[in-house]
């Protein structure tokens, strides 16, 4: 089990190649730990846009990236392609769980 911690103090965006299924992210303020299990995806992705980029984000309010957190399932480091006729089967499952 390997284990990482990030602390937000500007604009966020690479991917780590996660050989984990399950990625936790602890939200000690409100104690609750979101938990992303994922199944076919390899790498993990996140990001936030920071207060410059997040103004370009219609849906975004101005205070909003200060709450933010985009944590994705992903396939960058070996993409999934697939021939005519061939299938592939991705499963990403999130929940809530309060924590201590």
């Amino acid at each position: 089990m390997s284990v990482g911690l990030l602390h937000l103090m500007g604009l966020v965006r690479g991917f780590s190649p996660s050989p984990t299924t399950k990625i936790a992210i602890l939200d000690h303020k409100k104690k609750r730990t979101f938990v992303i299990r994922k199944e076919g995806l390899a790498d993990a992705v996140v990001w936030n846009p920071w207060e410059k980029k997040s103004k370009k984000i219609s849906d975004l309010g101005d205070e909003d990236y200060k709450h933010m957190l985009c944590v994705e399932a992903a396939a960058i480091e070996r993409p999934i392609m697939l021939r005519p006729g061939e299938e592939w089967k991705g499963r990403l499952e999130l929940s809530a769980v309060p924590s201590i």
